[in-house]
């Protein structure tokens, strides 16, 4: 089998039987990352020793995306030591980054009316991504609060979005005039 029909069939398991989804009773930090422009959001639930992630739990009101790299993000981090994980999610952010950089260019067509001239780029898996990679800083951040005094139900981060067409939303472009 070659690492793309491997990753093919990880990624199938995943969306067929999603893993950790749900609630963690009793979190040491529970973190939202969220999609201002569509409202979508990721809530993951930490619980660790101080060193060891011993195990996390997630939920969205977003797509099966959402979902399936929910379930494999806390599949590869439960666990892990903190440090490895926060690594491992730093260098899934930098993937990211790349990611959103490598949108193609949207296609104009100056032969419809203006407000039709330009298609419209999609970001749903890369902030599929975002809303978890995201969800788990804050919860990171959430856990490091309750341990400074800061007493809070949970801690909100909304995701940043890296579009090369727009610096306030990736879902739309601006139009050429």
């Amino acid at each position: 089998m070659t690492i793309h029909e491997d990753y093919s069939q990880e990624i199938a398991s995943h969306l067929m039987n999603p893993q950790n989804y749900g609630l963690l009773e009793d979190a040491d930090g529970i973190g939202v990352g969220i999609d201002n422009a569509t409202q979508a959001y990721v809530i993951m639930y930490i619980k660790h020793d101080g060193s060891t992630i011993e195990d996390i739990r997630f939920a969205t009101n977003s797509s099966q995306d959402t979902i399936t790299l929910g379930s494999m993000l806390t599949e590869i981090i439960k666990g892990s030591t903190i440090a490895d994980a926060l690594i491992e999610v730093a260098r899934l952010e930098d993937d990211l980054r790349s990611s959103y950089a490598a949108i193609k260019p949207p296609d104009i067509d100056m032969s419809k009316p203006e407000d039709e001239r330009v298609q419209r780029v999609s970001t749903e898996h890369q902030d599929s991504a975002n809303m978890v990679l995201t969800a788990f800083r804050a919860a990171m951040r959430h856990s490091e609060r309750k341990k400074e005094g800061i007493t809070e139900e949970k801690f909100s981060m909304n995701i940043a979005k890296h579009c090369p067409y727009s610096n306030t939303d990736c879902h739309f472009t601006q139009k050429e005039i």
